[in-house]
Order: C-alpha cells, then structure tokens, then sequence
C-alpha cells in the first residue's frame, strides 16, 4: 500500500509511543487494561519504562512476566513494544548496580584546589607549581610546594559513562538479561530500547581512570603536564581544551552510544533515546561534548523536550533531524510534553508537536503515561496524559494526525540546501573550569542564524565536526555529508574549526561552492593557530550581521521555494512561521507550521513552481484540490488561513501544469450578516460529581499534641524527618451549608483506604473502596448521609511505615539525581476529596491573573448545585476543583426565512479542553483545536433550536499546584508542590518561598460568549 492508500489510518510504528511509566506493584489485569485503553486511542506502543513508585521489584522474575505479558498483548492488537534500559534516570546506573561494583565504574569529576591548600590528597590527580612559564608539575610527595591541586571527585550512585567496562557491565546487567529472556521467542517483536539522558559530567569536568592513557594515544603528549589548562587562561590552553573535550566526547560516545548501538544492531532492534541537556552550547560542553556525534550511532536518533511551551530557537529539534537526514535514518524521535501541567490542553499539544515537526522530528513519545497517580505519582513532572484525563476518550483526535503527520514526513525527503556549522568546538576551547560565559555570544550567534533562516522559509540543516569528519567530501559543487548535498556552508562566529573541516571548506571554495563566513572568524585549526583557515575565509562572502543581508546572499545561490504574505502583500516573518519541504511520490510536500498564538487570518502562499495543489487534511487523511489559485510568474499562489497554533500542509504534484489562471474568489461574496449571540444563562443538564479537595489537615504523632493546620506535604515531610514507623492521626475539616439526603451519592476519595481507621463526624467508617475515581488508586469510600451542615471532620488514623531502607533511599537521593528518581516510600499521606452532586462556593472574592489563572483565598463550603450558571467561568460559579465534564444547554430560536447557511464561531478557544457542540440532539464535532467555528446549516431549524455545549476540562483544579506563587505555571515538576523551588524553577531564586496560602484554578467554561452568524444570500 502507498502511503496516500494508509494516510486515513496509518500503521503503528508511525503512532506516538509514550513513555509509559511502570510506578506501582504491577497488576497483570490492569496491564492489559491500560494496553487496550491505549490501543482505543490510537497509539502504536510504548516504552515499559520502570520509575519513581515502582513495587514489583526491578528486573526481578514478577518484572520479566509483567514484560511478557505486555509483548503478548501487543502482538495480539499490532502495537510494537518498546523496552527501556533503567529505573528512573538517568540510563547507565543499572538501578544502582554498576556504581555498587566499584570505584572504577562510578562516575568521577574533575575539581581544582588553589593554595594554600588544606592538605587534602584523597583523589588528587596531579600536583603544579606556578612558574613564569606557566605551570610545572611536581611529584605527588610536592605538596607543600603545590600552587594547584587537580584532583576527582566520586559521584557513587553514577557510572564512568568513559569506560567501556563500566558501559559494558551496564549492558550486560540490562540488554542482556532481556535479551536471555525474550530474545529467542520476541526478539522479533520488540521494537527496540530507550536509553535516557546518558551524561559524563554535567556542568563539571569529567574524569576516568582511563583518560589520560587514551588521551596521550590519540594526542601525542601527557595530559597531566596540562590540567590547570582546563581551568585557568594559560599558553596555549585552547590546543589542550579542544583535545581534552574531543577525547572525552569519544570516549563518553564510543563507550556508551556505540556499544549500545551496535549490541542492538545485531539482534534487529533499534536503540532509541536522547542525551542530557540538549538545549544550548553551555550546557552541552559539559554534559555530552557535542550531542549530534551521539545521535550517529543511534538508530533511532531522539532528543528532550519539557515545558508548556515551544522553543525561540529550532536547536534541540534541528540538531537531530540534520544528523537523521544525513546518515539516513527514516525516523528521529523526541519526548515531549513533560513538565507540560494538568491543564495542557490538545490545541497546546499540537503547538508544541508540530514546532518540533516542522524542524524534522517526525515519531512523538509522549511524556509521560502513568500506571498509577498514587502518592508522589501524581506529582512526578504531570501531566499523566492517559486515561486519568477527563478528555481522555477524545485523545484519539490527535494520535491520529499525529500518524499521519509522522508517515508523511517519515516517507518523505526532507529538502535543505543549506548547512550551518554547528560550533560545538569552539565552545570546547572557551570552556574555562566550570565557566560558560564565554560561549554565551557564540551560542547566541548560532541561534540567531538559525531563527534567521527559519523566518526566511529557508530549509537548513546543522554539520556537527564530528559527523562531516566521518562523512563529508566535495564532489561536483557540493558539500556533502552523508547522504545530504548542500549548495551553501555558513560558518558562524567561531573561534575554532578542526583540520578535516577547514580542508573539505578550502576544496568546496576551490571547486565554486558558496562559503558564508561572520566576524569573528575562525583563526584556530584544532585549537591552536594555523594558516589553514586563511584560504577559505578569503574566499568566503562575508554579509553584514541582518536578516535580509544574509537571506540577499543566499537567494543568489539557492533559489527561493515559498513565500508568505498577509492581505496587504507585507512579508510574514516571525520565529513562530516555519516551513518544511520534502519530496515523497513524484510530489513536493509544503508543511507550513504557525507556532505562535496568534492566527494571521487569511495568507497568500507563493510556491514558486508550477503544478497541481492539493491540501492535506491532517485530521481525516483527505486529500482535496485546492480550486482557488492563481498563476504568478514562476508559479501559484493561493490565499488560506493561518490560525493560531495551526498548520497546512500543502501538496504540489508537477505532473500536471496548470498554465489557466483561475480567479481567487469562485463563489458569491454573502449579503448582510445577522449575528445571534448566546448570552443568555444556561441550563445545567449534566455534570461529572463535583469535587472538593481537602489539602490540608491537623496531625499529632503518637497520641502527642495536635498541629495546625498544615498542607499535606509538611506532614509527609515530618513523619519521613522522624525516620521511624510512628503511629500517626490526621483531621481533615471542611464546611457544609447542606445537608445531602441520606440517599444521595456521596464519596470521600482516599488512597490505599484499608490501611486507615476512618471516622467522619465522630462516626466509624469502614475502609471498603466502592470503585474508584479518576485513578485506579483513588479509591471511592461511600459516605452517603455523614455529611452535616456545619463543620465537618474526616480523621484518619494509620502506621507510617519508614524502614532503614527508606532513610539510605533518601540520603542517596540527595546525592544524584538517578537515586531520586526511583524512589519508593513506603507510605504517602496525601489529599483526600470529597465527591458527589453539590457546588463548591468560597466565602472569598474571585481574581484572575496570567495564563488563565483564578485565584481565591477560601475557605471553601459545599452548597446546593446551580440549575442555571452563566458560561464565562465555572471555577468561580461552584466548579472550582472540577475535573469532568458539563454539559450546558439554552434555546435559540432562528428567523423562519431570510438566511441561506449558519456558522457556529466560538470567537475566542473556549477555556476547556474538548468542547462537544450539539444541536436539537446532533452532534457536530468535538472542537479541541484551531479553527473553533463550523459551518451548522444542515443542523439549524427555523423556529427554536436546543443548543448543548458538553464542555471537558483536565485534572488541574483538582491536583493542583494550588498553591504556587506564579499561580498557573508551564513548567511543573515535584518541587512546584512544596515551598522550594526545584529546577523547573530555576528562574526563581533558590531561597524563594513558592508555596503560598491562597489557591490557584484555571478557568473553565467559555471565554467569550459564542454565536451563530446567519449569512443572508447576496444580491443577484
């Protein structure tokens, strides 16, 4: 079948695969429970990935049949499994096995002591006395004549990712334990393994014992004679960085890209994954030396992305789809969506993967599934985007473009005619000790020669050293690498280039190949100073620091494709407008991606080739005619909407020349408009159970004095500070100004009931769930006719279990992330609810803030249920904790004559996640995206017409952060829970207090009044 033959439903291995994290005591039932809900949404597998929660103990035999078990299941519905090689993360630590093997298999650190020094000699490398020469090394008795101290530090819960005997043990713990248990009899069937955010140091220096071997091997001198280089401004010192990091970069990629690789390579999988801190030339030095190098040896080349929103650069994108187009990889992956919130809505998810899209990624994992939300869980980097989520049912929506999406530009050939040299080196010689100032201007220009050309519609791709060292040569006019051809090299402001380099720019300049080269220019070859470079720069054209300077040059060289324009025919540029060319079938494909929250309304697209256009409908795999267009010298052009956070995708077949031109504009411009807003009250037909949630309480331990009231993660943290099992007491309170029938629905949802004595009001409550509710782990517990109107009290009375382990567990996690990670407690007090059919009202005013925040000091109190709200914010009218669905209900009555079509315009994206319209008991469509407007003719009636809005939200009002002091936040990990700020919030200042008293909701309901607009036939 083709791939226009597949595109209404694509095959699996173009279907997300999410990161589906295994976090709880692993039930096989429930297993395969969640495998079909997934497969009922259209996912095509996923990762088995073992995290932070985890019960069934790690690779033990209860772990490898829960694996089993899942790659039955897959065969059974065509998904494809995917291994994952850790518990937690980083990958390499073998759950704390291969560090535990010793101090040659954990990972080691440069530092530097200058004197005096405090008489120190665990670790020391080497010893150095100043000179007027520069530095000389001493004997390891010389102490007391040391200026310097270069010595390693340990990090003992961490692998020497340099050493191929660490990295080996690695994979003989993991890779070969599945493979002895599933090779033989799946190993056709699994896709491949997940190895995530490998690293060698991370903002430090990295060290090995086998360094300095290698190092002289390859270099041709000691590397001891030369520490303080890597620290301090001495002679010569760039030669000694630019052979130090291109050392440890092929030792830290051989070691452990290659040898993963290449074990995957023989059995028929793929290895998959990305590295750490992708992001920016500063972060990288330390971290990986240079990421794209990583990337060649993964057969699946992939990379990170958290965050709520998307990139003012295509770097992390970019960096790997270059390296996937050169060396012929039909697939580069990329995390997404983590760290995104509760309330990231589809629209959102669809902005943020067709940013990464556009610039080359073409497979989504998503970021993250979880088994279980039970204590810490819910928290781990949300959402949990699963069947947890209210929109859950609707996920398919966009699972399904995003396989179309994936196939099309997985099939096709992505087009560039540009390559920009990525300075990865020069940021190697700039590094100074732990100092990354230097390389910030470097970075930058890098950046902003990339959103230039981004801006400019101009395809580019980035050459990392290593790769063209290995793969490049000159033939006929172009500069190849790999399997790319590119007519144009940018240089940027560099500070070095290496030899294979400045050779193959000499022979592209010699042979008419274009070279463009910006101040400063790179007078370093390998570091150190050469005359190699002078040939090539000389001969290189050198534009002046702008945009339009430098797209002037290149469309000298590389002929224009596209083009954009608003109704006034003013240039759209913005680093939020991308395009992606490709060529699949005969055809050219022009993906045209709006990452901004802005529409432009309607565009002029100038594609400057002839042929036959067609649009690509990405939401139903329809691929229709475009019929109205215009000729335009060298080409077509054609006027379509541009929404916000949308995309086209347009097909230019050139086997059939259109030479006629047709008119723009082939159909009637309507008469007069008749606008009926709907701003009248809506009924309330149906609604989920109400919600409220109960975040703090009173406590005492062990019959002692009781606390205030305290928000749940203080007592969490007491108890664990205690380090012992205590017997503990909590009172939870809330108000009432009703009292339910004692036949009505009423539920307090806990986790893990059973091992609590209950009592509501002073009465005993048996500890027996009667289903559950959002998750598997939130248990309903039946309390129908305890509530009273007044106060209320809920106590609960357990065991906190804190083992021996436990404290270890928690110490180590304080050392390194990767023991952090995987960490398990063995009790977690957490938030309890309420649930049933009541309002939630506040005795406090309502304010708004960014990002759709609602804000409210409390206290909360439960009242009777509204018949009739007004739509504009639920949160505020008694939905403030809702996670659900509404339903909303007015009548509209229409004129009986004198109008020909009906439009349904939402005016603004409601502040829901599905918005489900429905007319005199038809359904329309589910509205989760740009355009929110469809034409409603065949539904409207003259006379009265029932109009129902089931409006869907996201699990945010209820789980929180409630409390943040940036109100909603795009950025959430566990610490946006607590008072501290973790990394998520690094722009904070660690000592800010984040938590505060007053509570933090979204908006839910619609943001504007809707309408119908009746257009009125024009005049003949």
């Amino acid at each position: 079948m083709t791939v226009w033959e597949q595109l209404e439903d694509p095959p699996s291995r173009y279907r997300p695969v999410p990161l589906w994290s295994w976090n709880e005591r692993l039930d096989p039932d429930e297993l395969i429970r969640q495998i079909e809900e997934m497969h009922h949404a259209g996912i095509g597998g996923f990762f088995m990935h073992a995290r932070g929660g985890l019960q069934t103990p790690y690779m033990g035999d209860e772990w490898m049949e829960a694996v089993r078990l899942c790659i039955e299941k897959c065969q059974e519905l065509g998904l494809e499994p995917w291994l994952y090689d850790e518990n937690g993360w980083p990958s390499g630590f073998g759950d704390g096995r291969i560090p535990a093997l010793g101090l040659e298999y954990q990972q080691k650190r440069l530092a530097v002591e200058y004197a005096p020094l405090d008489g120190r000699t665990e670790g020391t490398i080497a010893l150095y006395m100043r000179t007027n020469q520069g530095f000389r090394l001493l004997g390891t008795e010389e102490l007391d004549k040391a200026d310097i101290r270069v010595y390693y530090e340990v990090n003992p819960c961490y692998i020497d990712t340099l050493s191929k005997q660490a990295v080996g043990a690695f994979i003989r713990e993991i890779y070969d334990a599945y493979w002895e248990r599933f090779g033989e009899a799946y190993g056709s069937v699994i896709r491949g393994v997940f190895t995530d955010e490998p690293q060698f140091a991370r903002r430090q220096l990295p060290w090995s014992f086998e360094l300095a071997a290698v190092f002289e091997q390859k270099c041709g001198y000691p590397l001891f004679a030369h520490l303080p280089a890597l620290f301090i401004e001495t002679e010569g010192c760039r030669k000694v960085r630019y052979d130090y990091w291109r050392c440890v970069t092929e030792l830290f990629t051989e070691a452990y890209a290659k040898q993963i690789s290449e074990w995957c390579g023989r059995r028929g999988w793929s290895a998959t994954g990305h590295v750490v801190d992708e992001q920016t030339l500063m972060d990288q030095v330390t971290a990986v030396g240079d990421p794209l190098v990583f990337y060649e040896y993964l057969q699946i080349p992939g990379c990170d992305w958290l965050g709520r929103f998307v990139g003012d650069d295509p770097i992390v994108p970019k960096q790997v789809s270059s390296v996937a187009r050169q060396l012929g990889k039909g697939q580069a992956i990329m995390e997404s969506f983590g760290c995104s919130g509760w309330n990231v809505s589809l629209q959102e998810l669809r902005r943020i993967g067709e940013w990464q899209f556009v610039h080359g990624i073409n497979l989504m994992c998503p970021h993250l599934q979880s088994y279980s939300l039970q204590g810490l869980r819910k928290r781990d980097y949300p959402p949990s985007i699963f069947y947890q989520q209210p929109w859950w049912p609707d996920y398919r929506l966009f699972n399904d473009y995003f396989a179309r999406l994936s196939m099309l530009l997985g099939e096709g050939s992505r087009q560039a005619e540009v390559l920009l040299l990525h300075p990865a080196r020069s940021a190697w010689v700039l590094q100074s000790g732990t100092d990354t100032s230097a390389i910030e201007p470097y970075h930058e220009a890098f950046a902003q020669l990339s959103r230039w050309l981004c801006q400019s519609l101009i395809g580019h791709d980035y050459g990392s050293e290593f790769i063209i060292e290995r793969h490049g040569f000159v033939q006929e006019g172009r500069f190849w690498v790999g399997d790319a051809a590119y007519s144009v090299v940018i240089v940027p402001p560099s500070v070095t280039v290496g030899p294979r380099v400045s050779e193959l720019l000499q022979q592209f300049v010699q042979k008419g190949g274009a070279v463009l080269a910006f101040e400063p220019f790179p007078r370093l070859i390998g570091g150190e100073p050469g005359p190699e470079a002078c040939g090539w720069i000389a001969k290189a054209r050198k534009p002046d620091w702008n945009r339009e300077a430098l797209v002037q040059h290149l469309f000298c060289i590389v002929p224009q494709s596209i083009s954009l324009t608003d109704s006034s025919n003013v240039p759209l540029v913005s680093e939020g407008i991308n395009v992606q060319e490709l060529e699949i079938d005969g055809s050219t494909l022009f993906y045209l991606v709006n990452s901004d929250e802005i529409s432009y309304g309607e565009v002029k697209v100038r594609i400057y080739r002839s042929g036959e256009l067609s649009l690509i409908d990405l939401e139903n795999g329809e691929v229709r005619p475009v019929v109205n267009w215009e000729a335009i010298d060298g080409g077509l052009q054609v006027t379509l909407p541009l929404h916000a956070a949308g995309s086209l995708l347009i097909k230019l077949n050139p086997a059939k020349k259109q030479h006629i031109r047709v008119p723009l504009k082939m159909t009637d411009e309507p008469g007069n408009k008749a606008v009926i807003r709907l701003n009248e009250p809506w009924r309330i037909t149906a609604a989920s159970m109400n919600c409220l949630t109960l975040d703090t309480c009173r406590f005492r331990v062990e019959n002692g004095k009781w606390s205030e009231p305290v928000p749940m993660f203080r007592v969490q943290d007491h108890l664990l500070q205690l380090g012992r099992p205590v017997k503990v007491e909590l009172e939870y309170k809330f108000l009432s100004q009703v009292s339910p029938a004692a036949n009505q629905p009423m539920f307090v949802i806990m986790e893990n009931p059973e091992r609590f004595q209950i009592m509501i009001n002073g009465q005993p409550l048996e500890s027996v769930a009667a289903g559950w509710w959002i998750d598997t782990s939130f248990k309903k517990v039946d309390i129908r006719g305890l509530i009273q109107k007044g106060v209320n009290r809920i106590g609960l009375t357990t065991t906190f279990l804190h083992s021996a382990e436990v404290s270890r567990a928690l110490e180590r996690a304080e050392q390194f992330e990767s023991e952090g990670n995987k960490l398990t407690l063995e009790t977690e007090l957490e938030s309890i609810y309420v649930l049933g059919d009541f309002s939630v009202q506040s005795a406090s005013p309502w304010s708004f803030g960014e990002r759709r925040a609602v804000f409210n000091e409390g206290p909360f109190f439960l009242a009777e249920q509204p018949a009739e709200i007004h739509a504009n914010d639920l949160a505020g009218q008694g939905f403030p904790f809702f996670a659900g669905s509404v339903t909303l209900e007015q009548t509209v009555v229409v004129p009986q004559n004198g109008w020909n079509r009906a439009l349904w315009q939402f005016r603004e994206p409601p502040d829901a996640i599905v918005s489900r319209l429905r007319i005199n008991g038809r359904e329309i469509r589910a509205f989760v995206w740009e355009p929110y407007e469809g034409d409603i003719t065949p539904y409207l009636q003259p006379g009265a017409n029932r109009i129902e809005l089931e409006l869907t939200g996201s699990c945010r009002n209820v789980l929180g952060p409630h409390h943040h002091v940036k109100g909603e936040v795009y950025k959430v990990g566990p610490d946006s829970f607590k008072n501290k700020p973790g990394w998520t919030d690094k722009d904070l200042s660690p000592d800010t207090p984040i938590y505060v008293q007053r509570y933090a909701f979204v908006r839910f309901g619609l943001s504007e009044v809707p309408q119908i607009v009746l257009e009125m036939p024009g005049a003949l």
